[in-house]
């Protein structure tokens, strides 16, 4: 019984939330509507003109240009990927510090967030704000010892489809 209201509050305070961001995403709407009305002005000027920018360095504030990562990784939870990677996928003997997904989503993530190659990795580990997206203290490093490489080299069984 407990467990059930808790759940009701738990989408009541979800429904709440998706109502005041869809009213803050129809005020960020409307007032650049309001901006990009084309009128006729006299400018002796340039409209670029950076004026009144100030810059401040926050304690708990980060961004990250992978905005949609943590969604993305939440989806691959909920969806069942991730534990079917741990499960199909035998990589490797040991899970310290990290499973077969870590290594497998690492590399997956790494190209939905413009990452060209492994390298790219070495700048995600930096990130900040990346590493708080997805929840995580660190991501596997891309060094050519560690299996996040080797699994692009290791022949699978044919029998065995992958959703990388």
């Amino acid at each position: 019984m407990k467990a059930q209201r808790t759940k009701k509050r738990q989408t009541k305070a979800r429904q709440r939330r998706i109502k005041v961001a869809q009213k803050r995403i129809a005020e960020r709407e409307r007032r650049i509507r309001q901006r990009n009305r084309h009128t006729v002005e006299n400018n002796q000027r340039p409209m670029m003109s950076a004026a009144g920018i100030q810059y401040e360095v926050a304690d708990r504030n980060t961004a990250t240009s992978y905005g949609g990562i943590g969604l993305i990784h939440s989806l691959a939870q909920q969806c069942g990927l991730v534990e079917s990677i741990n499960s199909n996928v035998q990589l490797l003997q040991n899970h310290f510090p990290y499973h077969e997904s870590d290594h497998v989503l690492n590399i997956a993530y790494n190209a939905m967030t413009d990452g060209t190659c492994l390298e790219d990795l070495k700048k995600k580990r930096c990130d900040e704000a990346y590493l708080n997206a997805l929840g995580t203290q660190r991501i596997p490093d891309a060094s050519t010892g560690s299996p996040c490489a080797n699994f692009l080299h290791k022949p699978q069984p044919p029998n065995r489809l992958f959703w990388v």
